[in-house]
């Protein structure tokens, strides 16, 4: 029997000690996800999740979410919603008591409310800071009428996919944190604000089960970070699920898949944290300008340490 650990992404390694200690005392791999992620979620230094996270291009924030169990297969997952401080949590709620899989914007927020979830404003100075001056940068030199129509225009006349390619990493980003308990079960968990300054609506990969989320005991977990567009094109993190059970190693099937995103031959990167169901774990990135890390905690011990990952060329 594999002993029970925790992982994630790089903004996730100083609040893995909350998950640790749930699978101390024998909890579930899907309590240990969900602690460890709610800490990210409110880090106001972190502005790819929860609070702090950057806005859209209306200046609103919206939060995607999701979590999946890997002994029954069953997930939550909620998208573009507003003003909730812990979308993981909803999503949590809806594994447990909804009868959807993905609930979305007024719909999502209506059923956190019913669940009592904690509201609150997301908003910070940094996060208002990145808006305010993407918009004098934006529109205000330019004369664009600020009206729903320049949504269109700006997209049209700037480019989106140069403005995506021009976003500072940190406006990038997703939380990934995957466990594995006492009793052998899995669990995955992604949280993200989405893309720094996307379009109203947009989802990405996070909360779509199969693309930026999946885990089944049988075989092991995935998740991703990065362009979440991607990750949807290819169904990533269930690809990365079926490679393993097709018996490659949980390092050949995040390599394969990085190199299926280059396949795509499209802009921005994409990321991986993968675990198999020996206790096997590896992250992968598309990209070459910086290492792929992770971070690994055990109960017992003191501080979670830094896991070497791949990076995968084209």
């Amino acid at each position: 029997m594999v002993k029970p650990f925790i992982i994630g992404t790089r903004n996730a390694g100083q609040f893995l000690g909350a998950g640790a200690e749930i699978l101390r005392g024998g909890g579930s791999a899907l309590d240990a996800v969900e602690a460890s992620t709610r800490l990210v979620e409110s880090n106001p230094d972190d502005t790819s999740v929860g609070l702090s996270g950057i806005p859209n291009l209306f200046g609103v924030q919206e939060m995607d979410a999701s979590l999946m169990c890997g002994r029954t297969l069953r997930s939550g997952a909620v998208g573009a919603v507003k003003g909730f401080l812990h979308p993981i949590s909803i999503a949590r709620r809806v594994l447990e008591e909804a009868p959807h899989v993905m609930l979305v914007a007024e719909g999502a927020e209506l059923f956190a409310r019913a669940m009592g979830m904690e509201e609150g404003d997301l908003a910070t100075e940094k996060s208002r800071s990145v808006y305010e001056t993407f918009v004098r940068d934006a529109f205000e030199h330019d004369g664009i009428d600020e009206s729903q129509q320049w949504i269109v225009d700006y997209a049209r006349s700037q480019n989106m996919r140069e403005w995506y390619d021009r976003l500072a990493d940190h406006h990038h980003g997703t939380v990934n944190v995957l466990a594995m308990d006492g009793g052998g079960d899995v669990a995955s968990a992604v949280s993200t604000s989405g893309t720094a300054l996307k379009f109203p609506g947009r989802l990405g990969d996070s909360p779509i089960i199969g693309a930026g989320n999946y885990c089944d005991n049988r075989y092991g977990a995935a998740c991703c970070t990065g362009r979440g567009e991607l990750a949807i094109r290819n169904s990533t993190a269930r690809t990365i699920i079926h490679y393993m059970e097709d018996g490659l190693t949980a390092r050949e099937a995040a390599f394969r898949a990085m190199k299926d995103i280059h396949a795509l031959k499209s802009f921005g990167g994409m990321n991986c944290l993968v675990l198999d169901k020996v206790g096997n774990t590896v992250s992968a990135t598309t990209r070459t300008d910086r290492e792929s890390v992770h971070w690994y905690m055990a109960p017992g011990m003191e501080e979670p340490e830094p896991r070497k990952g791949i990076n995968v060329k084209p």
